[in-house]
């Protein structure tokens, strides 16, 4: 004796609908793949690279030396001066420290950003750097860029590149001349404006 029947239909449009939608999306990244014409490889960081930065920024197709080590030093030397000057008076040591700035080479940077661990380098305007003419073997270690770069040692440093929209033919040239040393490499891009910035809130610099 047969059992009952049992009506398949409505598993059957299940299926044919979970097929269409299958096909659908099939048919979408086929399309969309077509469409992608140029890939660019991501830069990736150096797993366990403890190598330090030397940073340099590319501003009106010149190039800065940021000595971010000389900030540092600056920062303690009117510390130390602060606290001779204030005798241990904490009100007159804030009043002091809120009018103060220090400058090292071409950057001034505020001293009460700076107790705070953020050190908000700003450009000083009519600042001449240092430009790269001629063929890129002329720049050899007698010059401004080529001695920084024959005192960077490539196994425990490399050059962080701070690039504004009017220089990348200048971080271009200087790239090249790092890698032609064999210096490893990193830029951060800033807008026309911005400080140059180090401290809380930032990433890690890494060789790119």
């Amino acid at each position: 004796m047969a059992g009952p029947s049992i009506d398949l239909s409505s598993f059957q449009d299940i299926m044919t609908c979970v097929l269409g939608i299958l096909i659908l999306i099939i048919l979408l990244t086929g399309i969309d793949a077509s469409q992608i014409q140029v890939l660019v490889a991501t830069p990736k960081e150096l797993a366990g690279d403890t190598r330090t930065p030397v940073f340099f920024e590319c501003r009106n197709n010149q190039l800065f030396d940021v000595d971010y080590e000389g900030f540092k030093k600056a920062f303690d030397e009117m510390t130390a001066q602060l606290m001779a000057d204030t005798a241990g008076n904490q009100d007159e040591f804030v009043r002091q420290s809120a009018t103060k700035f220090m400058t090292v080479g071409a950057y001034r940077m505020e001293y009460t950003q700076a107790m705070v661990g953020k050190y908000a380098l700003r450009k000083i305007p009519d600042i001449e750097g240092y430009e790269i003419s001629g063929n890129l073997s002329a720049e050899t270690s007698d010059r401004w860029f080529g001695g920084k770069l024959a005192e960077i040692n490539p196994e425990t440093e490399f050059i962080c590149f701070f690039v504004r929209p009017d220089s990348f033919a200048i971080f271009q040239k200087a790239r090249a001349l790092a890698w032609n040393r064999n210096i490893n490499v990193s830029c951060e891009l800033l807008a026309e404006n911005d400080p140059i910035i180090f401290g809380p809130g930032g990433n890690r610099v890494t060789v790119q």
